[in-house]
């Protein structure tokens, strides 16, 4: 049973409850009150927003919070209720009592399907989606343990441990969710439409994670898990378990507790692709495949395949300790240490040029789709690349905090609450390329769901002729990111006990200091023997360096023959073997790496390796996050919460609450020093006097001081957000939710970036030809991020009927509406810096806030067991839910103003918002009798746009419908143990994704992954 406490979602019994007098005069009031309300800006300040609700979730007293996956009830007549239904009943009641718009999932439902991350136990929640790749914007690397999530189509989600910050270095703002391990969570909650005192930072909603205290539990507990996790199309096998020890006992100085818990999390999948590229225009020449001459046809700028093989060690330890010296004193101190080191290697084979439509004599029997996309054919004397990549990360994220809840009686209840929470994320990526001396005919068929792309020589040769290659590039890139931050809370609650219509009145404050530093590289890109476009003398694979002073006799083993076995389990023809770099070439580091490589550069000039001066990089087309980035983030907020309801007399009964939540926020940023490019073009003969002018200015403002100047800014703003949440009680089955509120999302780190980048725009001539503000001509263009930007605003309304029957049974209709402004987007705006004496206006494209739009929806939910059933099939039972969301107006971010073709992508029009599904749905049957807990689950959303610009295809990307169907069976063999197994993916769902703009988009990538099966053993004392 979950109960109210001062820091909880203020919920409260259906019992005891009043009559609706005066409740129609308080809704209008709020409602006008909250929507009067403006968000002030002022010239200085940023803004930090984790929340500490700080005792959120915890128990009144001591007292357990319901969360245990076992519940046993055996009062005369009563139901004993275990496993599943436990967690699915637990979940119901919490939403039915809580007097916000929240959905659940407890722990058992985490441990009962095969979701290895809490992301992947999120998707079963009505609302949320989940991006199934690493990265929206790198398409083909598909997540072992799912992406990033999404709420009611919005990524601006905010992510909290028991009601504080978490955030991963990387991001800085919110957590890498398939970071977390599921074994150390009592629960998740995701909070729709949140009251005042929830902190601010979530307009699609917040997920806080729940963690297990000694308190929960009645007296010693130990529990205990191990799996053994199959991926069968990578064929092997990865060993997981977690245990945990808690208890509580009287001591002379009070009751204490103590819980530990320890989870070491094994994890692998392999993907196979094959892929296009974007689909550029040709104009035919000739009539061919029932298109006349002149027509468009539309080719794929390049095909190929790849192989990935990644897997994860993640690790975790979380301690818990409470002491309770009096009845009206609670002490608790946290602490979390969490590590996950993924990594994976790569093999990936492509031709990168664009075939000729119109060359019939190279390319034959082409077939096209309806809207003349190619669809089949053979391309011959085609160059084939071949890359080895190693990707490896090293993620730890520590929490600590400290909680003191004092209730000296029955009216006050105060609280304090200190965290500190600190994360690092390292990132290596190291990539070798070869070559081939062999011209290569490539037969295709992109028709169908099994693609075929075969590869031959087209005059003779072999490739398994080693000698045949040579050592063509290389690349890498590192990462040193942290980020870390101190939080204040105090919150003091007077409850009402002589009010028939108020309840309590509560006031907090909380106070954040946040530092995040990015330090990342571009990608260092360069030669090393040559290039089917030139460079020095080919150094082939069979050879130890290029000359008699580069060499190294172990360098002919850095390659080997890699053959893909298996290849989409053999459901596509064999693509074949061929000549790879060694894993551990690209795996050791890159001074490694460099020791045999430096041997092949064979034109006097190429590849070196990166070193730790983060400060020689900048932000770039390659990475927005290039260089140093260095941010501060304060925040102040107070919040005020009246909770208020009529219990009694006759008519409807309702309660709720209705407060306002303000928050300033000072920002404080420093980045890499400005850079400007000297104009490429000087006065010339046919230069007019005017532009010769300008030329001289350009001139003389490149050679200035500016170029040195480290940037730094600051900022400030204030937001006023009130909330209001009302439930009526239509009898003592249903109730009617409304909320309304206004909410905010910050920018990135990365869009606060001070960093700006100046160049000179001039044609052959000497004129001026650059783009400027509304289209105009200039010859002054800059790039740049904005530290001044503001957050993202909603004003959100939701209105929920909700009907619950039985114990565990439920059937809601939830719809929801957000009015959004200040999305984030690319403009162009004039700034002028001085130079060399000069102060010249530049045209600098960068984020700014402005756009508007709307986001509308509603989610149906249906959840029942049958206990009318007789004997074994009352153990069924089924749960279902039903998402629909729709938008309109709004903005696509180019996360990187760096690079022209995501700024051009963004703007494409009739694109939807990235990541929005209009449709998505779950199915889950459920059986729990006779000691067998089952499950057999789908999730499935509709297609969606993943990304405005994809990385290499520089054209927008999406996903087509997917559905995933998962299982798991467990069965009690004594009292206190389970065995059983896990099953991920039963279907083996394929991932397909197209690539083009609203009016044409082919298919262009086919992927594979493993389906995975998990024999578990558990056991609890």
């Amino acid at each position: 049973m979950f109960q109210s406490n001062m820091l909880e979602g203020a919920t409260q019994p259906a019992t005891d409850r009043r009559n609706l007098r005066g409740g129609a005069s308080v809704l209008a009031l709020a409602f006008a009150a909250m929507l009067a309300v403006p968000a002030h800006a002022q010239t200085t300040v940023n803004a930090s927003a984790p929340v500490d609700a700080a005792g959120a979730d915890k128990p009144v007293d001591g007292q357990a919070t319901g969360d245990e996956s076992t519940i046993n009830t055996q009062t005369k007549g009563d139901i004993i209720v275990t496993g599943i239904r436990a967690s699915v009943q637990n979940a119901t009641q919490r939403k039915k009592n809580s007097e916000q718009i929240i959905d659940s999932i407890t722990a058992t439902d985490i441990g009962a399907l095969p979701d290895r991350s809490v992301s992947e136990a999120l998707q079963r929640i009505a609302g949320v989606t989940l991006q199934r790749t690493n990265e929206n914007r790198d398409p083909a690397r598909l997540s072992s343990e799912g992406g990033g999530v999404f709420i009611r189509g919005l990524s601006f989600v905010r992510s909290e441990l028991n009601g504080r910050d978490v955030f991963s270095a990387n991001n800085g703002r919110g957590l890498s969710f398939e970071d977390v391990s599921s074994d150390l969570l009592a629960g998740v909650d995701v909070y729709k439409n949140p009251s005042a005192e929830l902190v601010e930072g979530g307009i699609g909603g917040i997920i806080n994670l729940r963690t297990r205290k000694p308190f929960d539990s009645k007296g010693l507990v130990i529990a205990f898990s191990g799996d053994a996790n199959y991926a069968d199309l990578r064929k092997k096998t990865f060993f997981s378990g977690n245990i945990l020890a808690s208890d509580r006992w009287q001591s002379p100085l009070g009751e204490m507790g103590l819980l530990v818990s320890y989870s070491l999390g094994n994890i692998g999948n392999r993907t196979d692709s094959i892929t296009g590229g974007r689909y550029d225009p040709q104009p035919l020449t000739a009539p061919q495949g029932g298109f006349a001459t002149g027509t468009n046809v539309y080719v794929p700028a390049g095909m190929g395949f790849r192989r990935i093989d990644w897997q994860q060690r993640r690790t975790a330890i979380d301690a818990a300790f409470q002491w309770k010296p009096s009845d009206t004193l609670l002490i608790t101190l946290e602490g979390l240490i969490a590590k996950a080191t993924p990594q994976d290697i790569e093999n990936a084979v492509g031709d990168y040029d664009t075939p000729n439509a119109n060359d019939t004599v190279n390319n034959t029997n082409l077939s096209y789709g309806p809207q003349g996309q190619l669809q089949s054919g053979t391309l011959a004397n085609r160059n084939l690349n071949f890359d080895t990549r190693s990707g490896k990360q090293t993620k730890k994220t520590q929490d600590y905090s400290f909680n003191l809840r004092w209730t000296p009686n029955a009216n006050w209840a105060v609280s304090a609450d200190v965290q500190y929470v600190k994360s690092t994320a390292q990132v290596y990526s190291m990539t070798a390329f070869t070559q081939v001396g062999i011209p290569s005919t490539i037969k295709f068929d992109f028709s169908g769901n099994d693609p075929s792309l075969t590869i031959s020589p087209t005059a003779g040769g072999s490739y398994s002729d080693k000698s045949a290659y040579w050592w063509a590039a290389a690349m890498d890139h590192i990462e040193d990111n942290e980020a870390h931050e101190w939080a204040e809370r105090a919150d003091v609650e007077y409850t009402f006990t002589d009010s028939p219509f108020l309840k309590s009145f509560r006031l907090g404050g909380r106070v954040t200091d946040r530092n995040a530093i990015t330090r990342q590289t571009g990608y260092n890109w360069a030669l090393l023997s040559a290039q089917y476009w030139g460079g020095g003398a080919p150094v082939y694979l069979n050879q130890t360096g290029f000359d008699a002073t580069h060499q190294n006799a172990l360098l002919p083993q850095q390659s080997n023959l890699f053959n893909y076995t298996n290849f989409f389990r053999g459901k596509v023809p064999s693509v074949g073997g061929y000549w790879f770099p060694t894993a551990a070439l690209v795996q050791n580091g890159t001074a490694n790496a460099y020791n045999y490589l430096s041997n092949t550069e064979s034109a006097g000039w190429g590849w070196t390796p990166l070193t730790g001066d983060y400060s020689q990089a900048a932000p770039g087309a390659d990475n927005v996050s290039g260089g140093i980035n260095n941010q501060t983030e304060r925040t102040y907020a107070g919040y005020a919460l009246l909770r208020f309801g009529q219990d009694q007399g006759s008519g409807f009964h309702f309660d709720g609450n209705v407060g306002v939540r303000v928050i300033r926020t000072e920002t404080g940023a420093s980045g890499s020093a400005i850079r400007v490019a000297a104009p490429a073009t000087g006065c010339g003969p046919t230069t007019t006097a005017a532009n010769c002018a300008i030329i001289t200015q350009a001139i003389a403002f490149a050679g200035g001081n500016i170029g040195g100047l480290t940037q730094r800014s600051s900022g400030s703003y204030t937001d006023v957000l009130p909330s209001l949440n009302l439930r009526f009680f239509l009898n003592d089955q249903v109730q009617l939710r409304l909320a309304a509120a206004k909410a905010i999302v910050r920018p990135t780190f990365a869009q606060l970036n001070p960093f700006t980048s100046l160049g000179f725009s001039f044609d052959a001539n000497g004129a001026p030809n650059g783009v400027g503000v509304g289209g105009r001509t200039t010859a002054f263009t800059g790039t740049a991020g904005n530290p001044d930007l503001k957050p993202t605003r909603a004003n959100q309304f939701d209105a929920s009927l909700e009907w619950y029957f039985g114990k565990s049974n439920s059937l809601t209709l939830a719809a929801f509406y957000k009015d959004i402004s200040n999305y984030i987007f690319a403009g162009v705006a004039s700034q002028t810096y001085t130079s060399g004496g000069q102060t010249l206006t530049f045209d600098v494209t960068r984020q700014t806030n402005g756009a508007h739009g709307k986001i509308k929806g509603f989610e149906l939910a249906y959840t029942q067991f049958f206990d009318g059933l007789p004997g074994a099939l009352g153990g069924l039972g089924f749960q279902g839910n039903l998402t629909y969301v729709d938008s309109s107006g709004g903005a696509n971010t180019a996360v990187n103003v760096f690079d022209a073709n995501q700024t051009t992508n963004a703007k494409i029009s009739n694109l939807p918002l990235e990541g929005l599904s209009k449709w998505s749905y779950n199915i889950a049957g459920i059986y729990e009798k006779y000691g067998v807990s089952a499950r057999v689950a789908y999730n499935w959303r509709s297609h969606y746009l993943l990304t405005t610009s994809a990385a290499n295809i520089n054209y927008p990307v999406w996903s087509e419908a997917y559905g995933q169907l998962d299982a798991s069976v467990l069965v009690t063999v004594f009292k206190h143990y389970k065995v059983g197994v896990q099953a991920t993916n039963l279907l083996n769902s394929r991932t397909y994704l197209d690539v083009g703009d609203s009016n044409l988009r082919p298919r262009y990538s086919w992927t594979d992954t493993d389906r995975r099966f998990a024999f578990i053993l558990r056991g609890s004392f």
